[in-house]
């Protein structure tokens, strides 16, 4: 009998066990006079983060083009890009709007500065597009979309901050759109030829991502404990 289980639920079991790792998922959240600050500098700093999904995959849609190797693997891979960029669309615009409906100007938002962490994260994917593998970025992708906000977090969010939900409407986007990214995501990863090296490199970038992550969100709660 074949036990074998399939790459991509390797993969998310490998995530689960990073989320709730380091205190990255079970964080307690802030309650009182800094919820509404903390929930503030949480949005702006989500912000710095998916600024860069599309222009990440533009990058890796272009490396993917300019790559002399050819096959399912390239053609695949390029057909997901450049669906997922339209997806992604203007989704740092959403959030832009949901700091500006609780008072946070556009310039603010877009003026602060990013914290190292972030760069650090953000500035690896590059690395790996160009100097590596497109393919890398799939890993980032699978740790970006595969453990969406539920619903009830965020209506805990909006009951300890008291801000309207036109703040909290990326989240509840989100929400409903990542499962089924995460879903498409995973049946790409079953249909791709990826060799094993392929999948070490997604994996490991795939870690590095969520636990780089954890280290983002608890650096920033942090400054309200």
């Amino acid at each position: 009998m074949n036990y074998k289980t399939s790459f991509s639920a390797r993969l998310r079991i490998k995530l689960q066990l990073a989320y709730g790792s380091k205190e990255g998922k079970n964080t307690t959240l802030p309650s009182g006079q800094n919820a509404p600050a903390w929930f503030r500098d949480y949005l702006i700093v989500t912000h710095s983060i998916i600024r860069s999904s599309v222009p990440l995959m533009q990058a890796a849609y272009g490396r993917c083009c300019d790559l002399s190797e050819e096959g399912k693997l390239m053609t695949e891979l390029r057909k997901y890009y450049k669906k997922h960029i339209q997806e992604e669309m203007n989704h740092d615009e959403w959030l832009l709007e949901d700091l500006e409906s609780i008072g946070v100007s556009r310039q603010e938002s877009l003026l602060r500065k990013p914290l190292q962490t972030v760069a650090e994260l953000v500035g690896s994917q590059y690395y790996w597009i160009y100097y590596w593998h497109p393919v890398c970025l799939l890993g980032y992708i699978s740790f970006l979309e595969g453990d969406p906000p539920k619903k009830e977090l965020i209506d805990q969010l909006q009951k300890i901050t008291g801000y309207p939900k036109t703040a909290f409407r990326t989240l509840a986007k989100h929400s409903d759109l990542d499962p089924h990214h995460r879903d498409e995501l995973n049946e790409l990863l079953e249909t791709l030829p990826l060799t094993a090296k392929y999948e070490q490199w997604i994996t490991s970038n795939a870690l590095y991502s969520a636990n780089k992550l954890i280290e983002i969100r608890n650096q920033s709660s942090a400054l309200y404990e």
